[in-house]
């Protein structure tokens, strides 16, 4: 059955070529953009189908993606004509809650949502999911199948833990390229070159990442076994925690995650206000 993206923007051209990597035929997707000129690139880059408006493209599809951007949800999905219940929906807008989606959809309970991160652009994405009960174990995998195709995929039991997904790897990447700017600034300072200083940060973040990856060590245990004691790596530590840095991360992700119910409630609200 075929996959019908609505919208056409990163995310969901970083989910087709993935899907197409994957051994997805271009001819099972077509994506619904109204703007002719994200249409004609999408063509082009992954030879898919698209079309200005969803009515018509809908039609038989076995998977729609919501990939419209949370503000413009409400007006697109309610615009759609009535769904099959076997149609899968999974939406990868955040914060719009599966309970606001099913009643914008006109009941339609179907729905896994998604929080995705911009690795996936580079079929590297870490993402977390969320299925309403009433979504199958067939449907379930689905949903996992697609999100693998563009990385890692972690399953959570209560709606609201997508917020500390948010927090974790959704705000994640701009964590680690805050920790990569600095890091590049003082290797300027100590006097090495841009171009040295780039490829000494990037293939270190690169390296450290795979090599947590790689396991078994847990990443205290390889932080330990790089610090030796009286050493450089133990002299830098120690700013480091005199600074609370690790106080610091944890007040930073409780308030991604905050703020991320916050706008998830203003969707709700909202709603409520425009019935």
């Amino acid at each position: 059955m075929s996959i019908v993206f609505i919208g056409g923007g990163n995310m969901a051209s970083a989910l087709i070529g993935g899907l197409l990597a994957h051994g997805q035929s271009a001819t099972d997707i077509s994506v619904v953009e109204i703007n002719p000129d994200a249409a004609q690139r999408l063509r082009d880059a992954w030879g898919v189908a698209t079309h200005p408006e969803a009515g018509p493209a809908v039609r038989g599809a076995g998977t729609l993606v919501l990939a419209v951007k949370p503000q413009h949800m409400s007006a697109m999905t309610q615009a759609l004509p009535p769904l099959s219940p076997d149609v899968r929906v999974i939406s990868i807008a955040a914060g719009v809650p599966t309970a606001l989606l099913s009643r914008w959809l006109k009941g339609h309970a179907n729905i896994v949502r998604v929080m995705p991160n911009t690795p996936a652009l580079i079929q590297q994405g870490a993402a977390g999911l969320y299925a309403m009960p009433q979504v199958s174990q067939e449907d379930r995998l689905h949903a996992q199948s697609l999100m693998r195709a563009v990385g890692s995929a972690v399953w959570v039991t209560r709606e609201v833990d997508l917020d500390a997904v948010t927090a974790v790897s959704g705000s994640g990447p701009a964590y680690v390229f805050l920790v990569m700017e600095a890091m590049l600034k003082a290797a300027r300072v100590l006097g090495l070159d841009q171009a040295a200083a780039s490829t000494l940060v990037l293939d270190t973040v690169q390296g450290a990442a795979m090599l947590a990856k790689a396991g078994p060590d847990a990443p205290a245990e390889l932080r330990r076994k790089v610090t030796s004691p009286g050493g450089t790596t133990e002299a830098a530590l120690a700013v480091l925690n005199a600074a609370g840095l690790e106080q610091i991360f944890s007040q930073a992700m409780q308030a991604a995650a905050a703020r991320s119910a916050e706008l998830g409630d203003g969707l709700v609200r909202e709603a409520g206000e425009n019935k």
